[in-house]
C-alpha cells in the first residue's frame, strides 16, 4: 500500500502507526503457505470489506477472486450490500469493478464501492 499512498500524498509518514488489533482478520492460505489476509466487518445493513490483501507473488492466480466471491456470497445470503473503499491511486479498483462493484461515492483520496 505504501506506493499507492506515496502516489496520492507524495510521501509516507515516518511515524505511521499500524493497527494493533487483527481480531477480525483471516489469514488466506494457498498450498500450505500464508499468502494474504481478509477482514470483513458486519454492520446491521451492510458488510464492509475492510481489507483484502494478497502478497504480490501470489496475485493474478485467482486467489483474491475466490476469497472475494466468498464474501460476496455471504452478503448475498444476508441480502445486504457489500461495501468497501480503495485509495484513488490503487489499481485494485479495476479488480473490484470487474467483480461487479460500482462506485457510489468519490473523494479526492478514496473511491467508495458497493455491490
Amino acid at each position: 500500500m505504501r506506493e499507492y499512498a506515496v502516489a496520492l500524498w507524495g510521501s509516507w509518514p515516518p511515524g505511521l502507526s499500524v493497527r494493533g488489533s487483527i481480531d477480525c482478520c483471516q489469514i488466506i492460505i494457498n498450498g500450505g503457505h500464508d499468502v494474504g489476509c481478509v477482514t470483513v466487518e458486519k454492520h446491521s445493513d451492510y458488510l464492509w470489506l475492510d481489507e483484502l490483501f494478497i502478497e504480490p507473488k501470489s496475485q493474478r492466480r485467482g486467489i483474491g477472486s475466490k476469497v472475494l466471491w466468498g464474501v460476496v456470497a455471504e452478503a448475498e445470503g444476508l441480502e445486504i450490500p457489500l461495501r468497501l473503499s480503495v485509495l484513488a491511486t490503487n489499481p485494485a479498483l479495476d479488480f473490484y469493478l470487474r467483480h461487479g462493484f460500482r462506485i457510489h461515492q468519490e473523494t479526492t483520496e478514496r473511491l467508495y464501492l458497493v455491490r
